[in-house]
């Protein structure tokens, strides 16, 4: 293995399941706590991230099978709880890859220019509001 390059596994992980640094983060300050619940505002206050995108982030990493989402009156909170044995022991090495060659982990992530261009957009995409009719 080149000393710039990173395990098959945490590449693969990028390439399935990770398409923008922000999600990478989210998931990344959730590992690092897995005792603690975070809801958009939370990863707000530690990341200073949109409270908006944060939601969406937290929900698709949810759907993704690396959150357990736990709902109160309050409102929904997330929690680290990878579904499989393969996601918790790749996300542990892409957490030990990220610490070590952050730059290298963000190449990767930035290299899939179709998925990251559809981010992008979306994120200027015009939603008409339900109450507009």
């Amino acid at each position: 293995m080149v000393s710039s390059d990173l395990p098959e596994d945490v590449k693969r992980l990028l390439r399935e399941h990770i398409y923008s640094v922000e999600q990478l983060e989210i998931l990344l300050l959730l590992r690092s706590m897995p005792e603690e619940a975070f809801d958009a505002r939370a990863v707000h206050d530690q990341l200073r991230t949109s409270e908006t995108s944060a939601a969406a982030r937290l929900l698709d990493l949810s759907e993704r099978g690396f959150l357990q989402a736990l709902t109160t009156q309050q409102g929904t909170s997330f929690r680290y709880a990878p579904n499989t044995e393969w996601l918790a022991a790749t996300t542990d090495r892409l957490a030990h890859a990220y610490s070590e060659r952050r730059y290298r982990v963000m190449e990767l992530v930035f290299s899939k220019p179709i998925e990251n261009l559809r981010v992008f957009a979306d994120a200027f995409r015009f939603r008409k509001d339900k109450s507009d009719g």
